[in-house]
């Protein structure tokens, strides 16, 4: 059967790529009908001669690469040959025509062979950004599978305990680790009412909580002047019975909860076995926080740059305009390109361009303020939204960032290199009243920022 989208390819049994009959047909037949016609009409020669370019067409389109060579040096061997039975074929006119047609012919191949390659390589990368997303996808789905896991354990295990169902509910409810925290604090302070509670994320802070993190078990101390594991005088006249609970985020210790009463046997076991339980949910609860906000950021985060995307961008846009035609504020759009981007995939790689990008990334989101919005608007280019800045102010913003990139120094390879990029300012609504019509005022600054020269801030 045929490799879809090459023609002439099929496979043998053993799996490798093999020629089929359609690969060697139709460049014999071309090769044949102009041997023929060359043959039958000499004297049309550096006329007919150039046809032979359709094989290297047929070639390319085909991405047959195991015969083509052969008719590579056929094509040659007729170009030095069958001049001779055309007339006049030893004259240096034609000799000379012949040898130009024959070097065109070898141009245009290795031409085609360039151009499979590079599209070859684009496919390739593609491949691979595709591969890598899927990774990522993957590695999602199994922390949400762990967190069910957890989640699901964690609910078994209070089922049964009606009086902690308010409870529950309320910790499901928090927004944020810190109120979690805070949640948490609260409950477990009702949940032994008298007794001090606590909770700090961190190293340990003294040898109880260092206790727990070597054994990784909670610890109850029942009285903790008769407790033989400690020596007397280690703990505080408040702390006469105690617990001590490790805090688990995907596993990992993150902090530690301890709750403690001036009078011995406050705490049982039972009472140990309930703060698990709550301690197991506060952490279920910050797992769900942190893989909401990781597949959030996943949907509008630049995976390479770590900058808002295109679509992130439009929908920042459409608010922006929103709130300026409210508050009669202006606000300002600057779009940014890398200068001769290509010449540093093409020089050093595309790891250094990678590389480029991400540092220009990382100068543009420390020039700007947390109000305003960056993002990753295509390939090399850059998108700004200044909120509430005038189009002179949104000027001095570019051209601090054009500065700043200027003066940034990259080594490839031990290659010192400069980074330069180009701007265009563009302002709401003076110079746009929708989002399209901001964009392109704003590119076609940026546009004449680079016939200008390059590395310059265009904004009239």
């Amino acid at each position: 059967m045929a490799k879809p989208g090459s023609a002439g390819l099929v496979f043998g049994a053993s799996g490798r790529r093999r020629p089929s009959a359609a690969a060697f047909a139709v460049p014999v037949f071309i090769t044949g009908l102009l041997v023929w016609a060359l043959l039958s009409r000499p004297d049309r020669f550096l006329w007919i001669y150039p046809a032979f370019g359709s094989l290297f067409l047929w070639f390319s389109w085909s991405g047959e690469k195991e015969v083509k060579y052969i008719f590579l040096f056929l094509v040659t061997f007729a170009g030095l040959v069958l001049p001779k039975f055309a007339p006049g074929g030893d004259s240096l006119a034609v000799m000379g025509a012949t040898l130009a047609e024959l070097l065109g012919l070898w141009l245009l191949f290795f031409f085609l062979s360039g151009v499979e390659r590079s599209r070859q390589s684009a496919l390739e990368g593609l491949a691979a950004r595709e591969a890598e997303a899927a990774a990522r996808i993957k590695n999602l789905k199994d922390e949400l599978a762990r967190y069910r896991l957890h989640r699901d354990s964690a609910l078994a295990s209070i089922r049964d305990k009606g009086a902690l169902a308010a409870s529950v509910q309320e910790m499901g409810a928090a927004s944020t680790p810190d109120e979690i925290k805070e949640r948490l604090e609260s409950v477990l302070g009702k949940y032994f009412p008298g007794a001090a509670v606590e909770l700090h994320s961190g190293a340990p802070r003294d040898f109880v909580e260092k206790w727990v993190a070597e054994r990784k078990f909670p610890l109850l101390v029942r009285n903790s002047q008769e407790d033989s594991r400690f020596a007397r005088g280690l703990f505080g006249p408040g702390e006469r019975s105690l617990m001590a609970l490790p805090l688990h985020l995907f596993g990992s210790l993150v902090g530690f909860v301890r709750a403690s009463a001036p009078e011995p046997d406050r705490f049982k076991g039972e009472d140990l076995r309930g703060a698990e339980i709550f301690c197991a949910l506060a952490g279920v609860s910050m797992e769900n926080i942190y893989l909401f906000e990781k597949v959030r950021e996943l949907a509008i985060k630049d995976g390479l740059t770590g900058l808002y995307t295109h679509r992130a961008m439009q929908a920042r846009l459409e608010e922006e305009i929103l709130r300026s035609a409210r508050t009669k504020v202006p606000f300002t759009v600057i779009m940014a390109d890398i200068d001769h981007f290509k010449a540093y995939n093409d020089t050093f790689g595309h790891q250094a361009g990678d590389e480029v990008l991400k540092a220009v990334a990382g100068v543009f989101s420390a020039g700007v303020r947390d109000i305003d919005f960056v993002a990753r608007y295509g390939g090399e280019e850059v998108a700004v939204i200044l909120t509430g800045v005038a189009k002179e102010a949104a000027r001095a913003v570019a051209e601090q960032l054009r500065r700043n990139l200027e003066t940034r120094e990259f080594n490839f390879n031990g290659a010192r290199s400069g980074v330069t990029a180009s701007f265009g300012v563009a302002e709401f609504p003076a110079e746009g009243a929708i989002a399209s019509q901001l964009i392109r005022a704003a590119d076609e600054r940026l546009f004449r920022a680079k016939q200008g020269g390059r590395n310059r801030v265009v904004h009239e």
